[in-house]
């Protein structure tokens, strides 16, 4: 008897230490980081394991982690296989499974689920390894890529895609297509979308019987796609392996920043059919005879002088306003919050050598309570990646004109005297060199 109460105690010990075992082992890969952030951008959160966190650059991202977005958030991260996403504004997402071995790629595991908002990705080592084991779920599909850099915009209602580069396959969630699986559904619902089909969405509508290939320029109420779709940028601050065409490729930040740049200016081309004229109340004009890189911003001086008057200005840029509308500065109250509808930038190297940058995402809010301002912004070039410009300062409510008060990031601006409309030029030092450029924001 005593015996077998010791082959019974040495049996409770051997499972009590496989249990502890598998707990440890648990906790392990749950708390192993897969990702890091590298841009942030106003004020984001993420969700672990029932508790809410403040997202900040370098924040390691684990699997269950899910990523919240505000009206003025914007997320950036790198995986650990050179995957890159970004999390647009009023999104939330999670990244549901992220196992990847470099020794034996094609066993990676990826899932990412896009509750709502807007997303981009560009594949790394592991989706490439295992295509067949990567998956995007939205609450209406899932999408499954080939080496592929695309856009996501999703709700409850719809779902809309753009690609880059590569190509995506998209299947309505149903019986054949679980979202439990892993990689594209092979389905009769399921569409492909290639980026050598320029200028085209796919679009998935609740309650359709398959998805459908639009022109972008063609969507129209709720399944129009909003200006993040187009703004998307991917930031880089290194070397990264990038997937293109089926095949690695070692692409140095110049050569990734200039394929993303690339692909902005070909998805905002394909978009300018789709948007609404406003009547601007401030516009950007230019000095001297000659365009820097990139402006398509600013018009000629003798040309924004004609019926305004001037604001601000840097030398090259000059923020006009147009004087004649109804002046409600003086009567503004509280917080306002403003949408970036354009922007310019450029940098100058240490040579002074000016080269085309991309201002692709930022925020701007405006406290007309305590005559205070706060803004940030993404800017992208093919020499330094992508580069946060952040200020804070004051407006006076007389003139309606605001300055920051740091010495690194420098913003001068205005806002049009019915409160509508804002803009500003900034600068900030970027090692040898600078960024410079204007903004105009809408509320």
């Amino acid at each position: 008897m005593m015996s077998s109460l010791l082959r019974h105690t040495r049996m409770l010990r051997c499972l009590l230490l496989m249990w502890v075992l598998l707990a440890l082992a648990s906790a392990v890969r749950a708390s192993t980081s897969v990702g890091e952030v590298t841009l942030c951008i106003g004020s984001s959160q993420i969700q672990r394991e029932g508790r809410s966190e403040s997202v900040t650059k370098g924040y390691s991202i684990v699997p269950g982690d899910v990523i919240r977005t505000t009206a003025n958030g914007h997320v950036h991260v790198r995986f650990v296989d050179g995957a890159l996403v970004s999390v647009r504004p009023d999104s939330v997402l999670q990244v549901v499974e992220y196992r990847y071995d470099p020794a034996n790629p094609s066993a990676s595991l990826i899932k990412f689920s896009l509750e709502t908002g807007t997303m981009r990705g560009i594949s790394g080592l592991a989706a490439q390894a295992a295509r067949d084991k990567f998956r995007l779920n939205t609450p209406l599909v899932a999408i499954g890529v080939k080496g592929t850099d695309f856009v996501t915009q999703a709700d409850a209602k719809r779902a809309v895609v753009l690609v880059n580069q590569g190509a995506i396959v998209l299947a309505p969630l149903d019986n054949t297509c679980l979202v439990d699986g892993f990689g594209p559904c092979a389905t009769p619902r399921a569409r492909e979308l290639a980026a050598t089909m320029d200028g085209m969405a796919l679009v998935y509508r609740q309650a359709a019987r398959e998805p459908l290939l639009q022109p972008v320029n063609s969507l129209q109420g709720g399944d129009k796609i909003t200006p993040t779709l187009f703004q998307e940028r991917i930031g880089s601050a290194s070397t990264a392996t990038v997937v293109a065409d089926g095949k690695n490729h070692r692409r140095t930040l110049s050569e990734e920043a200039a394929a993303a740049m690339d692909s902005l200016r070909r998805a905002r081309q394909a978009a300018e059919s789709n948007v609404i004229p406003q009547t601007n109340s401030l516009i950007w004009g230019r000095w001297g005879d000659s365009v820097r890189p990139g402006d398509n911003l600013t018009v000629p001086f003798k040309e924004a002088l004609s019926g305004n008057r001037v604001t601000v200005g840097d030398g090259y840029y000059f923020l006009f306003r147009n004087e004649t509308i109804t002046n409600t500065l003086t009567n503004a109250s509280g917080l306002a919050n403003f949408r970036l509808e354009s922007g310019t930038a450029s940098y100058r190297d240490p040579f002074n050598v000016v080269s085309a940058a991309i201002v692709d995402g930022g925020s701007l809010s405006i406290d007309f309570g305590r005559n205070t301002f706060a803004t940030q912004l993404a800017v992208t070039t093919q020499s330094v990646g992508t580069q946060a410009v952040a200020a804070t300062g004051t407006i006076d409510r007389t003139t309606g004109v605001f300055l920051s008060n740091g010495a690194t990031d420098r913003v001068s601006g205005a806002v049009s005297l019915d409160t509508s409309q804002a803009g500003y030029f900034f600068s900030k030092s970027v090692g040898n060199g600078a960024l410079m450029g204007a903004t105009l924001w809408r509320r």
